[in-house]
This record gives structure tokens, C-alpha cells and sequence, in this order.
């Protein structure tokens, strides 16, 4: 059978069944019941179909919904690659993060969005592990870079090996949230600093009112430490107990009364108070945040008030002075150009009295100044307007009729801008002083002749000890030559008398030596350098080696110059000269307080009796004393004096003044170590 004839043959099925005859092939359908299969299957589709159009525009429904929910939604939405890449996100993310626009946004890396960057690995090495994150609160910045804090959700999406592709999630902003938060914590912290603040006392009290709602009494329901510290009172004491339980009642009913008002209006109050009972006055600040109660902050201000106390009376005892001084004060009023104050001794000084002074114009002061003085004036006002003080000599018209010689010392008070608002000052009355420099003027002339004798006295003096030491000086060498000469030549007692005369000879060279010495002293202003006190003093002991000289040293330079040898010379010898045979010498050198160190000389001889210990130092105060004798002390004295230090005797072993003596001088320490012994240990021998 081919195709055509089953169509054939169903179309004749078709026509006998339409004109009630049924024919069909033996296992053949009848036609009726394929048709009504045909149209049950299309009635089916129909149905199908109707349900899928359904379906269809639920789902698109559902999108809308779903997109305007994304493109609507508060939070910020979005999805990422891994890469860091935006691929999609709604406006509130770009509201969020500070983009222009949802096509800026994408793209992006949100790397960029971390404060650090190193967080979004964390973030997707956590995602890997946990599928998730929920609720993570972070601090992330805007394109600005301003930073924000948000909290977000995030999930994984994952490929079909496990494998993360991409993130999804939301994000909101709670920077506000966490702003109140840190500003609750800082006022918590702020709390608990005000409690623990040793500054500032603290409390926080109830009010008591009575039937009409008057403030009656004050409950103290917390304290700190600094409350105990500043009322000397114990918080044990003072908690839950009323204010009229704790203080006298009379002393706190003002108090009781400004809190009341704080508390029950809202007001805050600062004032200052006082306690007599307790000695002390506060300053206080006080506020309510709950309607009866206060919240109250004070320090003690004691000692500012007995400061401004004792200020009060300093001015009232500064004007009781001004008022009574020889010299008159004044300031004058630039601005309204009078004086606003001059004390009464302007009246002594020229008969006007304080208001006749105070009635003076600018031109009307300047008219009474003497005109010669005047230009001087008027200019030495301008530059005092300027520098802000200021110093005017002047004659001044006097209400007799008379000149008097002012000095006022005066001072400027300009506002911000410079401009002078007042000029105060004291004036003196210097006339007599005028008179007599005028008189030593006159007799200056006379001065300047007496000066010029002293100088020609003076240089009259220097030829004659020119001569004495210099000239004199070389006779006394010829004579002391000549004199060895003779002691070569005889015998007998006319060597003594030669040996005599040696003694004598080398005793005038040793004063001739001596007084050189001291003029070229007072001849001009020392210079001073570092010098090496150890090699100076080894240099001296190396001059007398016949006598036991021990030396206790250390290695130091001292201010001085190249006469300090003579120091040591001096003391060395006048300790062999009146020590006695057998005399030993020790030297000690140590620090003293004041950058200074101490030189002592010691001696086992006679010693010095108590009271000539003072008087040994003073050639021209010299007792039991040859010719000559005493210059040596004098001369170490006066170079000691020179060097900025000071010089004394002791006995050697104390209250033993037979048993030597011990010369102390101080001297003023360069510091540093001498370069030649940089490196060495302590000197000593």
C-alpha cells in the first residue's frame, strides 16, 4: 500500500463515517475515534500552550519584579569575577561608592573600593572555604577615597567541578550606624574619664522639691575622686546623703537653688562659689540632661582667688604708693586727648592741681613746654607711638611762673590694629638733678686738668720704677759679680763680710724681681688660657731638689697665665725659708664644687699662729718683718686674685698651729685633660 492510498483510504473511512456507514480493515481504527484523538491532543496543546503563555509572562513579571527590586534596592547589589572586575551592580552601589554611573561602575576593579587591597583575597579565600560571608562589617572607601564603613553579604557561585567562578552580594553603608556608635563610646569613655579626672570634680545629683516644686535640697547620687580631693570629704559619706546633711545648711541654699533651676528648666549655669566652712572656692558648671537631675563639674580655684585677692591688694597698695610717691603718674586718653588719671604729686611738682592737669588739651600741654625743648618732644612722642615707650626730657611752665625739669618715662597701649589709645607714665621732678650735672659741667674743665697731672704723676712714676728695676736691677748684677769676684780674693773675716754682702745683693735682686712682677700685674687685664697645672707644678718641684716634696695631682688645665709658677715658687720657698732644717712639702691638688679645683701646699714646719693668718697675704700690714719681706705672699695673693680664685692658710693638722701650715687656693678649671697626658693614669710622686 503507498502513501496515496492510505490517504485514499482514510478519506473514504472519513466519507462512510460521515454518512453513518462504518467501515474498516480488519486492526484498523475506527475514523470517528482517530478524530476525536486528533482534537483531544490539540485541546491538549491548546491547554498546554495557554499554560506556558502563563508561565511566560509570570516569569517575565517575575524579572521585572526581580530588576526593579535590584535596580530599587537600598543595599548596594553586585556581582564580581574573580579578577576583581564589577560585572554588574544597581544604583544604590553607585551611590555608595561615589560612581557617576552604573556604566562607570562596570568594569571596575572593587579592589580599588578596599582600604586594603590584600582583603579581597582574604574574602575569596574564605568564600572558598565557608561558601559565604554574612554580615562582615569593614571599612571600604569611595572613588574620593574617603573612607566608609559597610556591612556585606557576600556568596559564591561555583562551576560543576567545584571551582569558584564568581561572587554575588550585597552591601550597605552604616557608616552613620558606626559614627553614633564611636560617638557612644567616646561618651562613655568621656564619662569615665570625668569620673577618673584628677582636675575635675564630679557629681551627678537628684533634686528634692517640696509640695510646690521648689528646689529644696540636693541628693548626691555619684562622686569621683577629685569631688573627695577638692571638699576633703569622704565618698562613703556623701553618697545618697543630701547636701543640707553634709554642708552647712546656711552656705549651700544658693547652691541648692541654681541646681534646682538647672535641673528643672534645662538651663545650664557656670559661677564661682565659695564655702567658708571648708576655706575653698570653686568654679562650677552644671547641666541637666534628665528633667531632676544635675550633672555638675567644678575645680578648685582657691589659690586663683587668693592670687586675685592678694592682685587687689597689690593695686590698691601700688596706688596708695602712686598716690603718695614724689613723683607724679598720669595716662592720658588719646582718644578723647585729656588725662583720665594723674596722681596729686603733679601739684607739688607745678602747683596744678589733678583736675586742672586733666583740663589740658594736647596743644595746650605742648604750649607749656619750653620752646626750645619742644621739637625734641613732639618727635620723641612719634617714636614712642611707635616702639610703644618712650623717654622725655623737658622744661615744663610751672603754674609760679617758673621752669621745672621733667623726666617722664612713658608707655604706649595701642588696640589690635596699632592705633595708640592711651600713654601713661611717671614724671619726675629733676630740676636740682639739672642743676648739678650743670655744676659738675663747670668744674669739668678742672677734672680734666687734675686727670692730666695724674697722668703725668703716673707716667712720672713708671720712669722711676723703670729705673729702680731696670736700671737698678743690672747695677745689682754687676755688684753681685764683682762681690763673687771679691769672695775669690779674701779670707778671713772679710769673707764674711763679702758672704754678707751677697746675701744682700741677691736679696735686693729678689725685690727688684718681686716688684717687676707685681707692675707688670697691674698693668693691664690678665690673659687668661688653659694651662697645664700638673706641668707647671712638676716643673717647680723640679727647681728645689733638695728638699722631700710629695705630690698628690691629677692632670688638669686651669685658667691662668705664665706667672702661675711663681705661685708655686713662692709657697715652695717660703715653706723652706721659714720651715726650719728638715722640712718636707707635700702638694695636693683635688676638685672642688663650681668648676674650681683645689691647690693645697703643706709644710711640717713652725707653722703660722691664728693671728697672723690673715695678715701673712698684706705687704703694707706686715709685723715682726724685714725689708722686703711679706712680698712673696702678696705677690701669690694678688696673681690668685688675678685668676678669679681665692687664697687661704690652715694649720696643717688642725688646732695644731706648731705643727705647719697648709696654704689652699682655689682656681677655676678650663677642663679637658692636658693633650700630653691624654691617655695616662693619674699623676703622682
Amino acid at each position: 500500500m503507498t502513501a496515496g492510498s492510505d490517504v485514499t483510504e482514510t478519506s473514504s473511512r472519513a466519507g462512510a463515517g460521515e454518512s453513518g456507514q462504518e467501515t474498516s480493515a480488519a486492526g484498523e481504527r475506527p475514523a470517528h475515534e482517530c478524530m476525536a484523538a486528533i482534537l483531544a491532543e490539540n485541546e491538549a496543546l491548546r491547554r498546554e500552550n495557554a499554560l506556558l503563555q502563563s508561565l511566560k509572562g509570570a516569569l517575565e513579571e517575575s524579572e521585572t519584579r526581580y530588576r526593579r527590586l535590584f535596580e530599587d534596592d537600598l543595599t548596594g547589589d553586585f556581582v564580581t569575577a574573580l579578577d576583581g572586575r564589577i560585572l554588574a551592580c544597581n544604583p544604590a552601589f553607585v551611590r555608595i561608592f561615589g560612581f557617576s554611573s552604573v556604566e562607570e561602575a562596570l568594569g571596575a576593579d572593587i579592589r580599588a573600593l578596599y582600604e586594603d587591597p590584600g582583603d579581597r583575597d582574604r574574602l575569596l579565600a574564605r568564600i572558598r572555604r565557608e561558601g559565604k560571608v554574612e554580615n562582615e562589617g569593614r571599612t571600604r572607601k569611595r572613588r574620593d577615597g574617603t573612607q566608609i564603613h559597610v556591612v556585606e553579604n557576600v556568596v559564591g557561585r561555583f562551576g560543576a567541578d567545584g571551582e569558584l567562578i564568581e561572587t554575588q552580594g550585597y552591601i550597605y553603608d552604616d557608616s552613620e550606624r558606626k559614627r553614633a556608635e564611636d560617638a557612644l563610646r567616646e561618651s562613655e569613655e568621656w564619662y569615665r574619664q570625668a569620673l577618673d579626672n584628677p582636675l575635675a570634680a564630679y557629681a551627678f545629683c537628684e533634686i528634692i522639691t517640696d509640695d510646690t516644686g521648689k528646689p529644696v535640697d540636693v541628693v548626691y547620687l555619684k562622686v569621683n575622686g577629685a569631688f573627695e580631693q577638692f571638699t576633703g570629704l569622704v565618698r562613703e559619706n556623701i553618697l545618697n546623703r543630701r547636701a543640707t546633711e553634709i554642708f552647712v545648711p546656711d552656705e549651700i541654699g544658693d547652691l541648692v537653688a541654681i541646681y534646682g533651676n538647672v535641673a528643672l528648666t534645662g538651663e545650664p549655669a557656670t559661677f564661682q562659689y565659695q564655702l567658708p566652712s571648708l576655706s575653698r572656692w570653686y568654679e562650677v558648671t552644671a547641666f541637666s540632661s534628665q528633667r531632676g537631675y544635675v550633672t555638675v563639674f567644678f575645680t578648685d580655684i582657691t589659690g586663683r582667688k587668693l592670687a586675685e585677692e592678694a592682685l587687689q591688694e597689690s593695686e590698691e597698695r601700688f596706688r596708695a604708693v602712686l598716690e603718695n610717691s614724689l613723683d607724679a603718674a598720669y595716662r592720658r586718653n588719646l582718644q578723647a586727648d585729656r588725662y583720665d588719671y594723674m596722681s596729686p604729686a603733679i601739684e607739688e611738682i607745678l602747683g596744678f592741681t589733678p583736675e586742672e592737669m586733666s583740663a589740658m588739651n594736647h596743644g595746650e600741654v605742648m604750649a607749656r613746654i619750653h620752646p626750645d625743648d619742644r621739637p625734641q618732644v613732639e618727635a620723641e612722642l612719634t617714636a614712642a607711638a611707635a616702639s610703644g615707650r618712650g623717654l622725655l626730657v623737658y622744661r615744663f611752665l610751672a603754674k609760679d611762673g617758673g621752669h621745672r625739669w621733667l623726666e617722664d618715662h612713658l608707655t604706649v597701649i595701642a588696640d589690635p590694629a596699632g592705633r595708640p589709645l592711651f600713654r601713661g607714665g611717671i614724671v619726675r621732678d629733676i630740676t636740682e638733678r639739672r642743676r648739678t650735672e650743670e655744676a659738675i659741667r663747670r668744674h669739668a674743665g678742672e677734672l680734666a686738668r687734675i686727670h692730666r697731672d695724674l697722668e703725668s704723676a703716673h707716667r712720672e712714676a713708671n720712669l722711676y720704677l723703670d729705673i729702680l728695676t731696670h736700671d737698678m736691677g743690672n747695677t745689682e748684677n754687676v755688684s753681685n759679680l764683682y762681690a763673687e769676684l771679691l769672695a775669690d780674693s779674701v779670707e778671713g773675716e772679710a769673707a764674711g763680710y763679702v758672704a754678707n754682702l751677697k746675701r744682700s745683693i741677691a736679696k735686693s735682686i729678689e725685690i727688684l724681681g718681686m716688684v717687676s712682677k707685681i707692675r707688670r700685674i697691674h698693668a693691664g687685664p690678665p690673659d687668661l688660657r688653659p694651662t697645664d697645672l700638673d706641668a707647671v707644678i712638676r716643673a717647680e718641684i723640679a727647681h728645689f731638689p733638695d728638699i722631700p716634696i710629695r705630690y698628690e695631682g691629677v692632670p688638669r688645665q686651669v685658667l691662668a697665665d705664665d706667672l702661675l709658677c711663681e705661685v708655686f715658687t713662692n709657697l715652695i720657698g717660703n715653706a723652706i725659708k721659714h720651715g726650719g732644717p728638715g722640712v718636707a712639702v707635700t702638694i695636693r691638688v683635688g676638685a672642688e664644687e663650681g668648676g674650681f679645683l683645689r691647690v693645697t701646699v703643706a709644710d711640717t714646719g713652725r707653722g703660722i699662729p691664728d693671728d697672723r693668718k690673715e695678715e701673712i697675704f698684706h705687704r703694707y700690714e706686715r709685723k715682726q718683718r724685714g725689708v722686703g719681706e711679706g712680698l712673696g705672699l702678696y705677690l701669690v695673693r694678688i696673681l690668685i686674685d688675678r685668676y678669679g680664685g681665692r687664697i687661704w692658710v690652715e694649720d696643717r693638722i688642725p688646732g695644731c698651729p706648731g705643727e705647719g701650715a697648709a696654704f689652699s687656693f682655689l682656681l677655676r678649671e678650663a677642663g679637658g685633660v692636658p693633650e700630653r697626658l691624654q691617655g695616662e693614669g693619674r699623676a703622682g710622686s
